[in-house]
């Protein structure tokens, strides 16, 4: 017999199902096709890493480097080396200013996806988990971590190993990103992770709030697939992160927090935890729909009319962000059809 419940919207599922397929690459066991921790994919074969300054940038996501020094790679790039790139990197550079970038010229071949060819429309970033994209400032730091990462000794030296944590806890986000990927990704440190003080560190950054938090998001979800490496610290960090996150995030120009809560939700909410009603009520004045109605979900399997009178109270304040007062507007209208239909079955059943 039907039951009284409410599916996520359509919106929600898409959200939801993006971030399952992005952390399924990387946290289940025997895939065929393995997704490489961030530094192997930067040496990988069709993988080149060049250094040198930004020479022009085009605003319909391309970058102009000139080629100083070559890293990694089999061929001999251009003098100049026009790459495309995602177009929310454009503001982060700078004309002259010096970079590394990992780059490729290839991709999957469409008539034949175990192969690789070249790409028609030329060179683009390397973008993967721990490679947002592959675009680093030129410094010492990152030439080091870089130097460390070009062999399999090397990634899996206690040297690196050291060097990530230290990135991990530094200033500079795309080293923060790649050390969050190799942690992550980078079966061989999971003994390091346990026995060389790993675990309190990597914790400590996610419940860091000065700490990026899509890199806090790749780290909470990396533990909570490898307990045995990470600890299992991993619960009451994501309780902590949906309790005491701003519902309005951080300061202004701060990135939202509302991917790394709504990560948070769904794993504790798949662990069977039970959060508070008052930690989950405050998310549906939540300036993100998707998260305002992962709220709304768990406060139903609590108690519908609690649920309700939630979503009636968010409507009631004039301060409720736009889009979640259109989402809350219709989620109230799919529980009156809802409610409408189980009674009529209850009458026609009496």
């Amino acid at each position: 017999m039907p039951t009284n419940t409410l599916a996520p919207s359509a919106p929600m599922r898409r959200c939801l199902l993006a971030a399952a397929l992005g952390f399924l690459a990387w946290t289940a066991p025997g895939r065929a096709e393995r997704v490489e921790p961030p530094l192997e994919l930067l040496y990988a074969p069709g993988s080149m890493l060049v250094a040198g300054p930004v020479v022009e940038i085009n605003p319909t996501g391309r970058i102009v480097f000139q080629r100083k020094d070559v890293l990694g790679g089999k061929e001999r790039p251009p003098e100049q080396i026009d790459v495309r790139v995602p177009k929310a990197t454009l503001p982060t550079v700078k004309v002259g200013e010096r970079y590394i970038f990992g780059y490729t010229n290839l991709r999957t071949d469409p008539r034949n996806p175990t192969r690789a060819s070249l790409d028609p429309n030329g060179a683009v970033l390397l973008t993967s988990i721990g490679l947002d994209p592959a675009l680093f400032r030129d410094t010492p730091e990152a030439r080091a971590i870089l130097k460390a990462g070009r062999s399999e000794h090397g990634r899996e030296s206690r040297s690196l190993f050291e060097q990530l944590l230290k990135a991990l806890h530094g200033s500079d986000l795309a080293l923060q990103t790649l050390a969050a990927g190799e942690f992550a990704q980078e079966p061989e440190f999971g003994e390091r992770l346990r026995e060389d003080g790993g675990q309190a560190s990597i914790e400590k950054a996610v419940r860091n709030p000065a700490i990026s938090p899509s890199v806090r998001t790749t780290l909470l979800v990396a533990a909570a697939n490898r307990p045995h490496d990470f600890g299992d610290w991993w619960a009451p960090a994501a309780t902590d992160i949906v309790t005491n996150t701003p519902v309005g995030g951080y300061s202004d120009g701060a990135p939202d927090p509302y991917d790394l809560v709504l990560t948070a939700l769904a794993l504790l909410d798949k662990q069977g935890t039970k959060l508070s009603a008052d930690a989950l009520k405050r998310w549906i004045w939540s300036p993100s729909p998707p998260l305002a109605e992962s709220a709304s979900l768990m406060l139903r399997r609590q108690s519908p009319a609690l649920e309700r009178s939630t979503i009636q109270q968010a409507l009631a304040d004039p301060k409720l962000p736009e889009n979640t007062r259109k989402f809350l507007n219709d989620h109230l209208r799919r529980l009156d059809r809802l409610d409408a239909r189980s009674k009529a079955r209850k009458d026609g059943a009496g």
